[in-house]
C-alpha cells in the first residue's frame, strides 16, 4: 500500500465499510476548467474585462456558476450578472464538453471498484452534469449522477444532494465515502455523516483540505484500487 493514501478513521478496515461511494465532479473527476474558462472569458469579453488564463480560473470553480461570474467579473450588481448568466450559457451549453477529459485512472478505476455502488453528486448543474458524463462516456459505471437544481438541490455545502442520493440508493451515511476536491465536497459529506476523502490533485490547495480533516487524502484517482 502506498504511502500517499492517507488514512483518518478508515484505516483499520476501509473495505467493511464503504457500500457508496460519492464524486464530485469538475477537479475530482473530470478537468473541465478549460471549458469553463472559454466560457467564462466569453463573458469578460463582452465587458471588455481581461481574460482568465486556464491556471488563472482554477481557483474560482466549485462554488457554482454565479459564484465563478462574480469572482471573474468582480462585482455584485445582479443585472450585469445576469446578463452574464446568458453570455456563458449560450456559449457553454454547445462548448462545456470540448476540451474536457477524465483525469488519469478515472475510467479504469470506475470500471475495477467492483461490489460497491458509486454515484457523483456536483456544484455543475444539473443537464450540465448528466451530459458531462455521458460525453465523457463514464454513466455505465454509476448508479446516479446529480447536479444543483435551484429549488431541488442545493448547492454544497448543503448535504440536501448527499441525502437525496443515500434515500435514492437505500444506503446509510455511515457506509458511504464523499470524494471531492473542495472544502464544500468535504463539508458536505460531514454534515451528511459520511465518510471523507479529499483529492489533492484537484482546484482547491491540498494545505485547505488536511485543515478539514478529511478521512483519507488521496494523490489519484486510482488510488482508490488501493482501499477496495
Amino acid at each position: 500500500m502506498k504511502s500517499t493514501v492517507r488514512y483518518g478513521r478508515l484505516k483499520v478496515d476501509p473495505t467493511m465499510e464503504i457500500q457508496l461511494i460519492i464524486f464530485d465532479l469538475d477537479g475530482t473527476i473530470a478537468q473541465s476548467h478549460f471549458d469553463l474558462c472559454d466560457a467564462a472569458n466569453q463573458v469578460l469579453a463582452h465587458y471588455g474585462k481581461p481574460l482568465l488564463s486556464y491556471e488563472a480560473v482554477q481557483p474560482l470553480l466549485g462554488s457554482g456558476l454565479n459564484a465563478l461570474l462574480q469572482d471573474a467579473l468582480q462585482t455584485q450588481d445582479q443585472k450585469q450578472l445576469a446578463d452574464a448568466y446568458q453570455i456563458f450559457h449560450e456559449y457553454y451549453r454547445e462548448h462545456y464538453a470540448d476540451k474536457t477529459i477524465p483525469y488519469p485512472g478515472v475510467q479504469q478505476t470506475l470500471a475495477q471498484l467492483q461490489g460497491i455502488r458509486k454515484a457523483v453528486f456536483s456544484n455543475k448543474s444539473h443537464p450540465y452534469t448528466v451530459g458531462m458524463i455521458h460525453k465523457l462516456g463514464l454513466e455505465k459505471h454509476f448508479d446516479l449522477v446529480l447536479g444543483t437544481s435551484p429549488g431541488k438541490v442545493a448547492f454544497k455545502p448543503d448535504s440536501q444532494g448527499i441525502f437525496h442520493i443515500l434515500e435514492t440508493l437505500n444506503i446509510q451515511p455511515g457506509y458511504t465515502l464523499m470524494v471531492g476536491d473542495s472544502t464544500h465536497d468535504l463539508e458536505a459529506g460531514k454534515a451528511a455523516g459520511t465518510f471523507t476523502g479529499a483529492v489533492s490533485y484537484g482546484y482547491r490547495p491540498l494545505s485547505l483540505l488536511l485543515d478539514m480533516e478529511p478521512d483519507i487524502t488521496l494523490d489519484s484517482f486510482g488510488e482508490l484500487l488501493e482501499l477496495f
